[in-house]
């Protein structure tokens, strides 16, 4: 009986072995793909990328990409996915920080804003009304939407904190308020490109002052 020919390995075994074997240099490979992703989805829109721009900007060919990403769906896929682990883990060490309320919710505000920046732009794609249905699937929307919840609960439970301790003084409820500030950084999917005049820190910083200013509890002036 003839042996049955060895079928040559797929692309997904191959990045399977390449990945057990240098787990350190595969991630770092795919972490550059990644980042340069953004320029070409900036430039070109989602529609308008195409592997080979990736590739391009990269500075590796098409068949590089493939060895690393099925298509440039998984790619932005996989980068906003990286980008809501990485932020909602930066607020959720913040709220085991055991610091001051104030401090909470300006280190949130930061880490929120420091995920955008690093992340720009795949993490705003899913803001953007109808630009997203070639990208997301219902595996990715329900992590937005879990991810989505949990941050605005963890930037709800510092303002809670704040005004249960008469540090900060509201006349909307905590739940509220966590809305505001967090509609506020998310409509910076509007308005805001890394590398302006103002940094990620520079802008959240002068939210929290803004935010603060409105909030914060002051002593009666004395007649």
């Amino acid at each position: 009986m003839a042996k049955a020919q060895k079928r040559p390995p797929t692309l997904a075994m191959k990045r399977t072995t390449a990945q057990d074997k240098d787990r350190a240099q595969y991630g770092a490979k795919r972490e550059s793909i990644l980042h340069a992703a953004g320029p070409v989805l900036q430039r070109e829109g989602i529609n308008g990328a195409t592997m080979g721009a990736i590739a391009k900007e990269a500075g590796v060919d098409r068949a590089t990409i493939y060895y690393y990403f099925e298509d440039k769906q998984e790619i932005f896929r996989t980068a906003i996915h990286d980008g809501l682990a990485e932020m909602v883990g930066a607020l959720e060490d913040i709220a085991a920080s055991g610091h001051s309320a104030e401090v909470r919710l300006r280190d949130s505000i930061r880490a929120v804003m420091r995920a955008y920046e690093r992340h720009y732009p795949q993490l705003y794609i899913f803001f953007q009304d109808g630009a997203t249905s070639s990208i997301i699937d219902n595996h990715l929307n329900a992590e937005i939407l879990a991810s989505g919840a949990r941050y605005e609960a963890l930037v709800e439970a510092a303002v809670r904190d704040g005004v249960e301790s008469g540090v900060f003084a509201t006349p909307l409820p905590p739940r509220m308020f966590a809305k505001v500030v967090v509609g506020m950084l998310n409509w910076t999917s509007r308005w805001f490109v890394p590398g302006g005049a103002m940094g990620a820190d520079d802008i959240a910083d002068g939210m929290a002052e803004t935010v603060l200013r409105g909030i914060m509890a002051r002593p009666a002036r004395k007649r």
